[in-house]
């Protein structure tokens, strides 16, 4: 089977391409994106060309986009090219010129494919790239999930190379007479991914010459045990973290006995919590905590788990915040914590039993209103209690978990009483009575 065959069968039963699919070739002017361009241009798909140019080869950077140029009207396609300066990229954003020129190509890439109505966006990858990917995650320490090297296709990014050594590449290039230029960059042992292509690789082949292919075949018996993985984790997910919703929040409560019979347990704690960002040191110290001591708290960018009696609570991260929303008349609308908040007169005196919203005899109330977290010394006379009671007592009574007090929105007068404490209770003397003519109502959304 020639190499054009191989590509078109690749990309119907691997890459799943269809025809008529419009797809955005990235062509650097490398061997293997000039042949991936080439193989395009023989088949069915109707292609378009694009090129960023760097600067990072001064006319080195020039004459390899002059060539994607001409080969893009050799082939009679659209051609779409620009330029960056990456070393400023990344020294402003701080990551290696290698990674600012990945984020910049991508970004660009994906702008061009969206406003062009492209499908897909090509990459001109291959088995060796594959390898070279798979070793650099092994180096730096993997997952099972690194153990797949580069996915066919991912989001609208496809590689429809992967069926190829880059000897095969070379192979063809020469075949076909085609041109290309080498990057020198490439041939440098200063970047890691190049010492793994001139120096590990080459040594491994001395053990086994079909390399290439012998990894390609382990690589997809681990992304099949990946996807078998992922399906138990799915449903012990499903089993295991009981979703609630608790004052108009939504959180997770996972048993404790049950997280402690995993096994085995670090590994499955960190797959089941992996997609909540939690990391490895930080699952281990919930592990060793298990069943623990009420009232600890472990953190990852957007969730945190709460070591509670018999569960672990697991909540979005919400941001702490020391801001005060004011609400100078009825009618506004304002934000605190992530929800919004609307106020209102109205004549209506029946109760509402909804916790997220709040009524209250208008006239006792002095504008304008704030909306805070709650401070150590409040206190308030809640509705249905005797008396007056301090706020973290209240907090206390209601069992409310040390990580929620700090989310909990506290409405306070203009006077300085506080009038509710959202989702939980109102203050008594703000209430609804017979005597009310006019109510005030707020609600959480």
């Amino acid at each position: 089977m020639s190499v054009q065959e191989r590509f078109a069968q690749y990309l119907e039963e691997e890459i799943h391409c269809q025809p008529g699919d419009r797809i955005l070739l990235a062509v650097s002017g490398g061997k293997d994106s000039v042949l991936m361009a080439h193989l395009f241009a023989q088949s069915a798909y109707s292609i378009g060309v694009a090129h960023c140019n760097f600067n990072l080869r001064g006319a080195e950077s020039d004459a390899d986009e002059l060539l994607v140029n001409r080969l893009a009207r050799q082939l009679d396609v659209p051609f779409y090219t620009t330029t960056f300066d990456t070393e400023a990229y990344a020294e402003a954003h701080g990551v290696s010129i290698q990674m600012a020129a990945r984020d910049l190509r991508y970004e660009w890439l994906e702008t061009i494919r969206a406003s062009q109505s492209y499908d897909h966006i090509a990459v001109g990858q291959h088995q060796n790239d594959h390898l070279e990917t798979l070793l650099l995650h092994l180096v730096r320490g993997t997952g099972l999930r690194g153990l797949r090297g580069i996915q066919s296709r991912r989001g609208h990014i496809i590689r429809p190379l992967l069926f190829l050594t880059s000897d095969e590449v070379a192979s063809e290039v020469a075949k076909q007479g085609l041109e290309y230029r080498d990057d020198a960059s490439n041939f440098s042992t200063k970047y890691v991914r190049n010492k793994i292509r001139l120096e590990v690789i080459p040594k491994l082949k001395e053990l086994n010459p079909s390399l290439e292919r012998t990894m390609a075949a382990n690589m997809a018996h681990f992304t099949d045990a990946y996807v078998v993985l992922q399906r138990y984790l799915a449903a012990l997910r499903d089993r295991l973290l009981v979703q609630k919703q608790v004052s108009g929040d939504e959180e997770w409560h996972i048993p404790i006995a049950e997280l402690a019979a995993l096994d085995p347990q670090r590994f499955l704690l960190y797959e089941l919590f992996r997609p909540y960002g939690f990391s490895e040191a930080v699952l281990d110290d919930l592990a060793a905590a298990l069943p623990g001591i009420s009232g600890k708290q472990f953190f990852s960018p957007s969730h945190v788990l709460y070591l509670d009696r018999r569960v672990v609570i697991m909540r979005r991260n919400e941001v702490l915040t020391n801001d005060v929303a004011t609400i100078h008349r009825a009618g506004e609308a304002v934000y605190w914590g992530g929800r919004r908040f609307e106020s209102g007169w109205t004549a209506d005196t029946v109760i509402r039993t909804n916790p997220n919203v709040a009524q209250f005899d208008a006239d006792r109330l002095v504008f304008p209103l704030q909306i805070r977290s709650w401070h150590t010394a409040d206190a308030f006379h809640p509705l249905g209690m005797n008396g007056r009671k301090k706020l973290s007592d209240f907090f206390v009574s209601l069992k409310v978990p040390l990580y929620r007090k700090h989310q909990v929105p506290v409405v306070v007068n203009g006077n300085g009483d506080i009038i509710w404490v959202a989702c939980y209770r109102i203050d008594n003397r703000y209430k609804i009575t017979a005597e009310t003519k006019k109510v005030f109502t707020l609600a959480r959304l």
